[in-house]
């Protein structure tokens, strides 16, 4: 299947202009952090961001702007914008106030750091907290492999069909899970990786494994993510009794 014409569902060959471009987005991400390298550089190559990008949409900038993208109109700048290192704000609905932009794509660079606060290995138990796009979901399967498990919550029940739509053109299988993100899914845990980019409870760690890491991007300042390790069995077994 064919995917805005410019790549094919998981496991087929890369289209010459798609994986230049992909490649031009991994070289942008090192203008704002360490390169991406390793599993998240190969995972960014086979999970291709046009993927969970619809045919409109808004490319954000550092100062607040945004500037509308359209892939029937403007191809060439749809394409750029979507391959850019810029976030890029979705459509979800249309009424009388005009369209509202509420899901939003991240930034290459922040996804690169997220991914690599997180430390996902293959086998590896993963919640996510705020499905969006799908694209964080899709590169978290890709990361942990068959024998791993992803299980990603959204509250928004237009933004999970839409994700569930692209994961599943993408042949990605998480398990997806529409409810209140402050619950978490304690019935598909212990989790080992917990990474949040939806909203920011306490309640999570009683989900993980000892010794699981944390990520929120909620709780960091000025764009900074918080990392958090539970307690590991070490370190409860060291602990004296009284």
């Amino acid at each position: 299947m064919s995917r805005h014409d410019g790549g094919t569902r998981q496991g087929s060959t890369m289209l010459p202009h798609i994986a230049w471009r992909v490649e031009a987005m991994i070289a942008t991400i090192a203008e704002r952090r360490a390169p991406a390298t390793g599993p998240i550089a190969q995972a960014l190559r086979k999970v291709p961001r046009h993927w969970f990008v619809p045919s409109q949409g808004l490319a954000l900038d550092d100062d607040g702007g945004a500037v509308p993208i359209d892939r029937d109109t403007d191809p060439p700048g749809w394409w750029d914008a979507v391959y850019s290192g810029s976030p890029i704000a979705t459509p979800l609905a249309s009424g009388r106030g005009g369209t509202a932009y509420t899901c939003v794509n991240p930034s290459p660079s922040a996804v690169a750091d997220l991914l690599e606060l997180l430390d996902v290995g293959p086998g590896q138990r993963v919640m996510e907290v705020g499905t969006g796009s799908g694209w964080v979901t899709a590169l978290l399967c890709r990361l942990t492999g068959e024998a791993g498990g992803v299980t990603s919550i959204e509250s928004d029940p237009v933004v999970a069909e839409a994700a569930g739509r692209n994961l599943a053109a993408a042949g990605m299988r998480p398990h997806l899970f529409v409810g209140e993100k402050a619950r978490g899914c304690p019935e598909r845990g212990p989790y080992d990786r917990v990474l949040v980019l939806a909203g920011s409870p306490e309640s999570w760690a009683g989900q993980t494994r000892p010794g699981a890491v944390i990520v929120d991007a909620c709780g960091g300042n000025a764009g900074h993510a918080l990392r958090t390790v539970t307690p590991s069995a070490e370190y409860y077994s060291g602990l004296p009794d009284y």
